[in-house]
């Protein structure tokens, strides 16, 4: 009778040992998970607080254009190796081929080859921003939206001060049309005296042609 409570007591006693192990395993747990999600907390917010917001949550504009300059720079720069790999793959792909005298499509070989070989090469550069942009996006997920929303605005106000298409002469062309050039507030208060430059430039010579 001694013996089978003294075997209950230590097998209570033991059952309790792991229930407790069990309970401080999970505080453990449950606490490391709060301090990790505590410091991927204050991460995100360090990062957002590095970006000025405006009040209504939006970007910026000085951010901005940094921001966008960086995003080009990287789609600059995956551009390089995404060209070099488009001739590179041509190149091998032609080095592995016997060569044929035959002509293809009335032309020679070397014609068609080299065609070919250019073509590689300016697709891997049209595909280079592409994907540079992918990768930018990629690991600056946080600002995606608020430049989605600033690109946006940003286009419109481009769309809005750009001179008319039938003002741009020779003499008188159009200084970015798009805007592409804009990497600054600064540059973009110049592109506007630009732009309003044409429109008194083409304004001024129409009026002389229709006295004339």
């Amino acid at each position: 009778m001694n013996l089978t409570r003294a075997t209950l007591f230590l097998l209570r006693k033991k059952h309790n040992i792991g229930e407790l192990s069990s309970l401080q395993r999970g505080y453990n747990f449950n606490r490391y998970y709060s301090m990790n999600n505590e410091k991927n907390l204050n991460t995100q917010e360090g990062r957002k607080s590095k970006l000025q917001l405006t009040p209504d949550g939006k970007l910026t504009w000085n951010d901005y254009f940094a921001l966008r300059r960086r995003r080009r720079l990287s789609e600059r720069i995956i551009t390089i190796p995404t060209t070099i790999g488009g001739f590179g793959l041509s190149i091998g792909y032609v080095a592995t081929r016997e060569f044929d005298p035959t002509p293809i499509l009335g032309q020679e070989p070397f014609l068609i080859y080299g065609i070919g070989t250019i073509l590689c090469g300016f697709t891997g550069l049209l595909v280079g921003p592409i994907v540079g942009s992918s990768i930018w996006k990629l690991f600056h997920r946080e600002e995606v939206k608020l430049m989605e929303q600033r690109d946006r605005e940003f286009f419109e106000h481009v769309k809005k001060n750009r001179a008319d298409p039938s003002l741009h002469t020779l003499r008188n062309p159009a200084p970015d049309y798009y805007g592409e050039k804009i990497k600054s507030v600064q540059d973009y208060r110049k592109w506007l005296r630009k732009q309003r430059e044409i429109v008194r430039k083409g304004t001024f010579h129409l009026g002389e042609e229709d006295d004339s």
